[in-house]
């Protein structure tokens, strides 16, 4: 590709500007923290991409020769930063990367209704075939069957969770209690304030409040929460408030149940509209909370779980950068075994002996679902009480979690959230949570930054490869595209449990390839334009058709030819005005012309320009013409013959008599598109142009009407009659050339094979 030499404009400077500022704004805000501010800046950045697209376009029309090529890596580059920040503030877009998330878990980490409700359907067997599903972790559910056996609603009386604290005193297992113990029930609060003494491994959720409406019906609301914050985490850097507060104020267990218990961590998930929950909160930032209106920070119960069965605290041995991680630290080199033997209690150990956890502003991980719904061991909680001791005593290391689990009436409250794979028990989501830490499993998205690399990446391979190829080829090019895309997207989640946007990637190079296709029948139409406007008058339409199939034939900016170059002139022109009126003249000069002109293009000529009454033609461009010398001295001596006709014609009309004389040479030549970006001309120039020139002026010395050089006749000499004239030195030349007088052809049947009636259109 090369560039011409283009002056630039106020209009070309101003929109440069404009387009520059808009792509500096749109990269700046893929490096900057996601506020309301830098998505209004993105969107301005694309405001001025596209108001300033138009006048970019037409300075690079100027600057540049491959103008569609150019013009499609723009179209590439303004597209994809537009689908890009589209991706980032338009909940369509959004909920379709949400929806092709989902699918990529459904599609790769097993598939809705996997596994089964209880032991009658097989349910061991299936699940002891999911992979990553830790056995250490098992749910003790409250299902329709438990209500049923229990013969009473919902909610269970106390002295049933009491009866199962019992039964776990003593063990080396957790448990865990997704229900909120938040009601002084009179003999219910002793009853599980007795079973929590002497334990050190029952753990309690509650929730925060999001609004503060229900603060004041809350009794002894602030006692609790003071009992609360011997859990609040303290070792939290949030550098310039980064991290958003979504709740209002913690609604603890009662004071008793705080005070007996292992650890309280509060148990809220995150709705974000109709997407699906893929996230756990760990950490929650509650703005005004503390004694002095301080903001505090409290840990989810799947934060506290995690650090109690790695043997570490959640105060004092954890590390919160909001936005950033959290780290749980100081993890024991402790050995636990289970049926596999004997191994570290950190699946993946490392020399720090830490877990970093991704979380973003609002304090969330992702989940890494192993599987879909029931991929969890589960017994029935009324099963668990009546078995008591015995049943806690087969395990060890063990998390158990007891929580609602697909009850059904009887007043059963649903606690189900959308997961990838449709509606999933919230304590499933919380197990999923606790697995995806101890198994150091984390998912991970590409940032920001990365992202905005791979749209520009796949936006420019398509607008760079797309212009330069067929359609079709096009077609497999986007095709291939697509699907290679879409399968390094599969293979990043299932392998490496990276997230990497799809959807809008996918409509990006959609996006692109239409409106390329779109551009290269806009600017090939103009190209057919162009051609049709700047040949049709010079050469035969046929000549058209192939510069039409070929358009590069055109040598833009001029290139090095064969020609046979053609001077014709008219004799005593000045004695001719002077008889004619101006009227009468131009009529006789249209006739002489359209004759002429007529028989060049039949012969498949072009014609340069016209000169006052002189024509300049030439053969052998735009279009190749092997024979060009022969076909030029055919098209000569038909003019001569076509000439006398209209002498005769004249003669009877009381005009002047016109003689001509003709000027043919063969040579190299530059022949191409001459002149300015205002104005330009298919012309050609060089030597061989001059000395035809020249010829056509020794007509009157010689009193001939044609005559060719010998580089013309050295072509021709097998099929013309030609007279030698003269050896004559022609200016700017070293050696002298032989000139000749074209007096006919040998074979005049050959005027018909070479001359095609010009047809109208």
């Amino acid at each position: 590709m090369s560039e011409k030499k283009t002056k630039l404009s106020i209009v070309d400077i101003l929109s440069l500007s404009i387009f520059s500022i808009g792509v500096l704004l749109i990269i700046s805000s893929a490096f900057i923290s996601p506020t309301p501010t830098t998505a209004r800046l993105s969107v301005l950045g694309v405001v001025f991409l596209f108001a300033s697209f138009y006048y970019v376009y037409k300075f690079i029309e100027k600057a540049f020769k491959e103008k569609q090529n150019i013009g499609s890596i723009l179209i590439a580059l303004v597209l994809s930063l537009t689908v890009y920040t589209s991706k980032n503030i338009l909940k369509l877009i959004q909920d379709s990367e949400e929806s092709s998330i989902a699918w990529r878990f459904y599609l790769l980490k097993g598939t809705p209704g996997k596994g089964a409700l209880s032991s009658e359907k097989g349910y061991i067997e299936k699940v002891n075939q999911i992979d990553g599903a830790r056995k250490d972790i098992r749910i003790i559910g409250i299902k329709t069957e438990t209500l049923e056996k229990l013969q009473g609603t919902w909610p269970i009386n106390w002295n049933k969770y009491a009866e199962i604290v019992e039964a776990f005193k003593g063990t080396s297992n957790l448990l865990l209690f997704d229900i909120f113990f938040v009601d002084y029930k009179k003999g219910q609060k002793e009853a599980m304030e007795n079973a929590l003494k002497g334990t050190d491994n029952v753990l309690f959720d509650y929730s925060i409040e999001s609004t503060a409406e229900s603060r004041s019906s809350v009794i002894n609301l602030e006692n609790r929460i003071e009992k609360l914050r011997k859990y609040k985490l303290r070792n939290v850097i949030d550098e310039e408030d980064r991290g958003e507060s979504w709740l209002s104020f913690a609604v603890p267990p009662i004071e008793q149940i705080t005070e007996n218990s292992a650890g309280v961590g509060f148990a809220n998930i995150r709705k974000e509209d109709n997407s699906s929950n893929r996230h756990m909160p760990l950490v929650a930032k509650v703005y005004n909370h503390g004694p002095n209106n301080e903001t505090e920070y409290y840990p989810s119960i799947d934060l506290i779980v995690t650090c109690r069965y790695l043997g570490v605290d959640v105060v004092t041995d954890t590390e919160v950068v909001m936005g950033k991680y959290v780290k749980i630290k100081n993890i024991p080199e402790k050995k636990i075994k289970d049926r596999n033997g004997e191994h570290d209690i950190m699946a993946v150990p490392n020399k720090e002996r830490e877990i970093t956890i991704p979380i973003d502003i609002y304090g969330q991980m992702e989940i890494n679902f192993v599987g879909s719904l029931f991929c969890f061991r589960d017994d029935d909680l009324y099963d668990v009480a009546e078995w008591g001791k015995e049943y806690a005593e087969q395990y060890e290391n063990t998390i158990f979690l007891v929580a609602m689990y697909y009850a059904t009436g009887r007043g059963a409250s649903k606690d189900t959230h959308l997961s990838p794979y449709g509606e999933m028990s919230g304590i499933e989501h919380h197990a999923h949570a606790i697995n995806t830490i101890l198994n150091q499993s984390f998912m991970s998205s590409t940032s920001e930054g990365l992202n905005l690399f791979l749209f520009l990446l796949v936006g420019l391979i398509i607008g760079f490869v797309q212009p330069r190829v067929k359609t079709w080829l096009g077609f497999i090019l986007i095709f291939t595209l697509v699907i290679g895309y879409t399968a390094i997207i599969l293979v990043s989640f299932s392998k490496l449990d990276l997230i990497i946007p799809l959807p809008s990637v996918i409509i990006e190079q959609l996006m692109i390839f239409v409106t390329i296709i779109g551009f290269k029948i806009l600017t090939e139409e103009a190209n057919v334009k162009y051609i049709r406007n700047t040949f049709s008058k010079f050469v035969s339409k046929d000549v058209v058709d192939e510069l039409l199939k070929h358009p590069e034939k055109i040598a833009l900016g001029g290139a090095k030819r064969e020609i046979t170059i053609f001077f014709s002139d008219i004799r005593g022109f000045t004695t001719l005005s002077e008889a004619l009126s101006p009227e009468e003249l131009v009529k006789l000069l249209n006739e002489y012309l359209s004759t002429m002109t007529e028989i060049v293009i039949e012969c498949k000529g072009t014609i340069d320009k016209y000169m006052g009454d002189a024509i300049m033609a030439f053969w052998g461009a735009p279009v190749d013409l092997e024979d060009h010398p022969y076909y030029a001295c055919v098209a000569a001596l038909v003019q001569m013959d076509k000439l006398a006709e209209l002498q005769a014609s004249w003669k009877e009309r009381n005009l002047p008599s016109i003689d001509i004389g003709i000027g043919l040479n063969t040579g190299s030549a530059v022949v191409g598109n001459m002149g300015s970006s205002q104005r330009m001309d298919y012309t050609c120039m060089g030597d061989t142009i001059n000395l035809g020139s020249r010829l056509e002026g020794s007509n009157k010395t010689y009193g001939t009407n044609i005559i060719i050089s010998e580089y013309t006749y050295e072509r021709v000499k097998e099929r013309v009659y030609a007279r030698e004239l003269d050896l004559v030195q022609v200016k700017g030349k070293t050696h002298p050339v032989r000139i000749y007088e074209l007096i006919g052809l040998i074979n005049d049947e050959d005027i018909k094979k070479v001359r095609k009636p010009l047809s109208i259109s």
